[in-house]
């Protein structure tokens, strides 16, 4: 079946985001009056391999990480709301200033966009705060449709997000492209339905993306034939 829209991830497909988490789970661990050594335990290799699965997810493994218990530990799931609350102050502060568009991003979207491709953004990073990095990278306006992790009842890997967002941009699950870093992105996107494209150089919880079935896997994606990949319906 033919293309007609594409779907695309942020953390990790559009933007290097890690920078961000460091310094606001930092903030926030500070805040929770953690340790300095606890603290400097979440670097940028932990949440590389962490990072994906929603702001909740994140913050129990950090804190468990931090004080050396497991993540489903009493403390540990006490302590999430109060640092819910610390976080999102922290990242509506910090939100895009030690992030980076990836190399060949915007040339991407510009050649979707050329082509008269609906995209939507969807990501499991909160709604509001994945609204204001896009502004801040210069990218928003090539999306119809924001979506983040609390636009929907369930996040990815589910597929639930994938189905609604393809019902907004008016196409089916067969024809709507995912496009995204991870094996959540592929895990949602064939249990909805979507084909879906990898690229290499996002976060995949520390294994080799090309391990997981796709579409294609690209290192850029300027790289990508997107004509023929949305050839117009004759």
């Amino acid at each position: 079946m033919p293309l007609h829209a594409a779907i695309i991830d942020l953390d990790g497909t559009m933007v290097d985001t890690l920078g961000d988490f460091v310094v606001v789970l930092h903030h926030t661990l500070a805040d929770l009056k953690c340790h300095p050594v606890e603290v400097a335990r979440v670097n940028r290799d932990f949440i590389e391999q962490t990072v994906g699965k929603g702001t909740e997810d994140l913050l129990r493994k950090t804190l468990a990480h931090a004080w050396g218990l497991p993540d489903d530990d009493a403390e540990v799931l006490a302590q999430v709301p109060e640092a819910f609350t610390h976080y999102k102050r922290h990242y509506e502060h910090f939100n895009g200033q030690h992030a980076d568009v990836y190399p060949g991003v915007a040339t991407g979207l510009a050649r979707l966009s050329e082509l008269g491709v609906p995209l939507a953004c969807l990501t499991n990073k909160p709604t509001a705060f994945a609204e204001q990095l896009l502004t801040v990278k210069g990218l928003r306006g090539y999306f119809r449709h924001v979506f983040g992790g609390d636009a929907f009842e369930r996040k990815k890997p589910d597929p639930l997000p994938l189905l609604k967002t393809c019902e907004a941009l008016g196409t089916g699950p067969a024809s709507t492209l995912m496009v995204g870093d991870s094996s959540n992105d592929a895990q949602a996107a064939r249990a909805a339905g979507c084909p879906v494209l990898l690229v290499r150089y996002g976060y995949n919880h520390g294994h080799p993306i090309d391990e997981v079935p796709a579409l294609a896997h690209v290192d850029r994606l300027d790289a990508v034939d997107w004509p023929a990949l949305f050839t117009p319906a004759r």
